[in-house]
């Protein structure tokens, strides 16, 4: 029962006679005729495995390896799941219910109508079990969350970094310290969240989600009104046209710009560090050694723009193609 990569350690053979003997152990079945037992499984490659619909509450795999792995329907709550690695696996109205998750690496993961109320996802401070244990904090990095119910979990310093959040409940969540840089928020609630510290910087997200964040502790950018950036824009025109004599060279380093109007706009020589200019419509922008560095650019649009000589190091969202020809 092998993965087909010999790289890869066997699964157990007779790792499906546990999950039957685990169904057992979990209704009580305990005697001469039956003997169940608690599955319980260290560092074990389950790569690809495929456990859809099956019932494998209070289980213990620690620092096991689910990559890519099928667990639609599957129910983990309440089950010790350290350092697991769930990358890329599809967990689609999977359960995690008071599951411990601490550690656990869920980026690219699928999570559609899953739900972790009460899962402890902190980060895991033992040492990871090798050789397929993951440690430090939780990565939810480029995952798809939609419909995702996370009510009261434990997701300090958790890395949401590049994921797609869409209809998800954080309500009550502990969020402090989590990184969203780079991801897509809609229909997302925070009620009663704690977000001390939350990184909220260089993601995308409606304006009334912005507000539903101030004076919660989260780090948020700073979003500046239209006519603002319109003078800005113009004062920066003034500052090329006359060689910095007059005007001011545009210093936008951080600036929520998501879904701007910058088209044919002249920023030449700008500071644009770490601003987020996430669907913003940047078509036949001049941007010649303007300073990107760091960039949310993801679904912007950059048509006939001009990035010769551009510093766009650590940008996420431009073209590949364009990415090789300006450099």
């Amino acid at each position: 029962m092998t993965t087909g990569d010999t790289h890869h350690a066997p699964w157990p053979d007779d790792l499906y006679e546990q999950i039957k003997a685990h169904g057992e152990f979990l209704s009580g079945r305990l005697g001469k005729l039956t003997r169940g037992k608690q599955l319980t499984l260290v560092g074990a490659d389950l790569t690809g495995i495929k456990l859809v619909g099956m019932n494998l509450q209070r289980t213990v795999f620690r620092g096991c390896r689910f990559y890519c792995a099928d667990l639609r329907n599957t129910d983990f709550s309440q089950a010790v799941l350290t350092g697991c690695d769930f990358s890329g696996a599809d967990l689609t109205n999977a359960r995690f219910v008071w599951a411990n998750l601490r550690g656990a690496d869920l980026s690219r993961a699928i999570l559609k109508g899953t739900r972790f109320e009460n899962a402890d996802m902190r980060p895991m401070t033992d040492p990871p079990v090798l050789p397929h244990g993951k440690g430090g904090v939780v990565s939810l990095s480029e995952t798809t969350l939609h419909n995702t119910n996370l009510t009261q979990a434990k997701l300090l310093g958790a890395s949401f970094v590049g994921a797609i959040l869409d209809g998800c409940i954080l309500d009550n969540a502990d969020l402090e310290g989590a990184d969203f840089s780079y991801s897509t928020l809609s229909n997302v609630q925070f009620k009663t969240a704690k977000l001390h510290n939350a990184n909220f910087h260089l993601a995308d997200f409606p304006s009334d989600m912005l507000q539903q964040l101030q004076g919660s502790g989260a780090k948020l950018p700073k979003v500046i009104a239209p006519e603002v950036l319109e003078q800005v824009v113009q004062d920066h025109q003034t500052w090329i046209d006359t060689d910095g004599q007059k005007g001011r060279r545009a210093i936008m380093s951080g600036w929520y710009l998501s879904r701007a109007h910058l088209a044919l706009a002249n920023l030449n020589g700008a500071d644009l560090r770490q601003a987020n200019l996430s669907n913003a419509n940047l078509h036949g922008a001049k941007l010649i050694c303007s300073d990107m560095r760091d960039c949310n650019l993801m679904h912007a649009n950059l048509t006939d723009a001009d990035l010769r000589g551009a510093l766009i190091e650590g940008s996420r969202g431009l073209p590949v193609v364009m990415n090789d020809r300006k450099n």
